[in-house]
């Protein structure tokens, strides 16, 4: 929901899911690179981990192979259930999205109008159903842990299932809260334009920007290079819409 990329470009992968269009832009795939030292990094310190961490060679290529497919894994699981988050709310309006995933996120397009209401559920949807995403892991993660399951969460087969879990609880409750920060174009953002009913768009510019530099700050804080431009990046753009909108534009 950053950026607007054209789906049809060489290079995208299109299939049907739930009956919903899916196109996923090749520009997507360079994120878990990006955000691929951090997570690791954060990998390290969970504490519910530490009884497995010395399972596994880190500085082993082989290793940070295979964490990084994970971590592929995962991105691609948690965008695409945001997304499906809203496609599956638009539907339930009588809408027929198709959902766009990129390097810089993911949208669900649909034409139609819908009421205040309805904007508000479907705009919520998305991170709902990412909190959704990081509970059910959480509970197949202690079930795991308690022996629930056939594979020994400490050998060194189960390192890897327990790190997708944890890394599938952690991103998913941690992008679903970023997400509902009033900062445009994130779902908080618009969130906050069907509640102020579209209006007084120069302090929701200021609101937007003064709270993805503070998000960029503590990102910068947590290691996470990426993301901090990221938020650095809204902080700027969302500082313009506010400037436009005091000379009569938005």
């Amino acid at each position: 929901m950053f950026f607007r990329t054209d789906p049809n470009q060489p290079g995208t992968l299109r299939f049907r899911l739930f009956g919903f269009p899916i196109s996923i832009h090749w520009s997507f795939w360079v994120i878990p690179i990006l955000f691929g030292g951090g997570v690791g990094n954060l990998v390290k310190e969970i504490s519910i981990l530490e009884p497995i961490m010395d399972k596994v060679d880190w500085g082993d290529p082989v290793v940070q192979t295979r964490l990084l497919l994970i971590l592929v894994i995962v991105f691609f699981i948690s965008i695409l259930g945001h997304e499906l988050g809203h496609a599956f709310a638009y539907r339930r309006y009588g809408g027929r999205p198709s959902v766009f995933i990129h390097g810089m996120g993911g949208m669900a397009s649909v034409h139609g109008h819908y009421t205040r209401k309805q904007k508000i559920i479907i705009t919520i949807a998305g991170p709902l159903f990412g909190f959704l995403m990081a509970l059910i892991c959480y509970g197949i993660l202690l079930l795991y842990v308690m022996g629930f399951f056939p594979i020994n969460w400490k050998s060194a087969g189960g390192v890897y299932l327990s790190i997708f879990l944890f890394l599938m609880i952690h991103l998913n409750t941690f992008w679903s809260f970023l997400n509902l920060l009033p900062i445009m174009p994130l779902d908080g953002g618009q969130l906050l334009g069907h509640i102020m009913h579209d209006k007084k768009p120069v302090l929701r510019g200021q609101i937007g920007a003064f709270t993805a530099f503070v998000a960029g700050v503590i990102l910068m804080q947590l290691g996470f290079l990426f993301g901090m431009i990221l938020f650095g990046f809204l902080a700027y753009q969302n500082l313009q819409a506010a400037e436009r909108a005091k000379r009569g534009y938005w």
